[in-house]
């Protein structure tokens, strides 16, 4: 199903649309603004996601993740307990920027432990302030949105992002998730 946001001058009506693409976007509906890629979506248990979890390979310096070698593994999880909602956490950082070095393969796994919304982990170049209903284009890589993590597991999908040096960003999608901080930058040099 394809929900599509129509604008209109009348107020009312562009809360409704704004309201209802928020609960397409908790039940996992793919709305207009971010059509899934090709992921598969996995389910995990808590020791599973923590053994994902270790997978990262990076280094934490303050609010930094530093990358090496010519393939890394980059493991992010929405909404981890004790970590404000909504945010992205890598190795125990909320929403850090993360380095990588140019040529490098990056395999990341995108987890999601949030029971209550669905959630993606996107990569673009447009930098913030991003809108409450979000229209992020390109999407270089990603995960389009996630299903919501059923009872005793959470859902986590992989992909590979082979990035240019640049500076970039990931962004959760979900209207209002970037908007109020669901989002890092990624520098590759």
């Amino acid at each position: 199903m394809n929900t599509q946001i129509k604008p209109t001058m009348h107020k009312g009506r562009h809360i409704a649309a704004g309201l209802s693409t928020i609960l397409a976007a908790a039940l996992g509906i793919s709305t207009a603004m971010a059509a899934p890629l090709d992921t598969s979506w996995k389910m995990a248990t808590l020791p599973q996601v923590k053994a994902l979890l270790a997978k990262d390979s990076g280094k934490v310096s303050g609010k930094t993740v530093t990358y090496s070698g010519k393939t890394v593994h980059v493991v992010a999880a929405a909404v981890l307990p004790g970590f404000p909602f909504p945010s992205f956490e890598i190795h125990d950082v909320k929403n850090p920027t993360l380095d990588i070095p140019a040529g490098a393969t990056v395999d990341i796994t995108f987890i999601n432990t949030n029971k209550g919304f669905g959630h993606s982990l996107d990569i673009t170049k447009k930098g913030p302030p991003y809108a409450v209903m979000p229209v992020i284009n390109p999407i270089i890589a990603g995960t389009g949105f996630s299903p919501v993590p059923k009872s005793g597991g959470f859902g986590y999908t992989d992909f590979t992002w082979r990035p240019a040096a640049g500076t970039y960003y990931y962004v959760c999608q979900i209207p209002g998730h970037a908007a109020t901080g669901m989002f890092g930058k990624i520098v590759v040099k």
